[in-house]
């Protein structure tokens, strides 16, 4: 049998999604950060967007009428720091965080238990690794092994893992990778459950649109199932329940600009059929 990772198209070969782009009443596009706007780098502190992509989302923002939002794995003020504040929704720390343009800001926070079982695991963490490469988050804690040699870095996943899953799942815990690392975190709360809640937030949307790269965004790309289209960042054969690839942040880059030259042809057209019918 062939593995349906293998058959998942290219997004420029996704038939009809830029007919799609120009046609529907409501649009919504949502973007994961690292690895999809901004490279991997070791330090993630100087994880900055590509080139080019900053100004690209600047121009849908104002440009058009697609509501962008960010979905990541970062906390917020991190995300803020790295790509500036563009005045849209952002759902940070893998949905335990959302700040709204209009300024409100809610944090879902662990309980106590967890809360306690959370500290533990900081210590735990320091203890097998430096301070660089461990990251508390306002409801989880992060191992980063970005840039450690592969053996070591699984390693001291696995070794983490083992430590952060006792006295964890019972309270709501769980031990989850990503790219570049192992997280401790809310059990119930993922990018599935904050990506409903942006969607919540844009009930005029007829088309959706969530572009991620990594294992945590599968759980949105679920969640999105019926209700849009899921895009995931990486190399052919990359399993993914999502409904198409982009390769790599340039093709990303590339995907951003098609979406804006669609708009603004959408938009000229309007503007064209407008002049004409004013000089009947």
């Amino acid at each position: 049998m062939s593995d349906p990772a293998a058959d998942t198209p290219h997004v420029s070969e996704l038939a009809g999604l830029w007919d799609r782009v120009s046609h529907a009443r409501g649009r919504m596009l949502i973007l994961d950060y690292d690895g999809t706007l901004a490279p991997f780098v070791v330090n993630r502190r100087e994880a900055f967007p590509l080139d080019g992509i900053r100004e690209t989302l600047c121009a849908i923002r104002d440009e058009t009428e697609t509501q962008l939002a960010i979905l990541t794995g970062r906390p917020i003020r991190q995300i803020l720091g790295l790509l500036g504040d563009l005045g849209i929704p952002v759902a940070g720390s893998q949905g335990t965080e959302f700040r709204y343009p209009d300024g409100r800001w809610f944090t879902l926070l662990p309980s106590a238990a967890q809360r306690a079982r959370l500290i533990q695991a900081e210590r735990e963490a320091l203890s097998l690794a430096p301070p660089e490469r461990v990251e508390r988050k306002p409801a989880s804690v992060a191992l980063h092994t970005r840039g450690v040699p592969a053996a070591e870095a699984l390693a001291a996943e696995k070794s983490i893992c083992r430590l952060w899953s006792e006295n964890s799942t019972e309270i709501g815990l769980r031990c989850r990778p990503f790219l570049g690392g192992v997280e401790l975190r809310l059990e119930e709360i993922t990018k599935g459950t904050a990506i409903i809640a942006l969607l919540d937030g844009c009930s005029d949307a007829d088309l959706v649109v969530y572009v991620g790269d990594d294992e945590t965004d599968e759980d949105a790309f679920r969640a999105l199932k019926g209700r849009g289209v899921a895009i995931r960042v990486g190399e052919t054969g990359t399993p993914t329940c999502a409904d198409a690839m982009l390769r790599d942040v340039a093709d990303v880059r590339w995907f951003i600009r098609r979406w804006l030259d669609v708009e603004r042809g959408r938009n000229a057209t309007g503007q064209e059929r407008s002049t004409h019918g004013s000089r009947q």
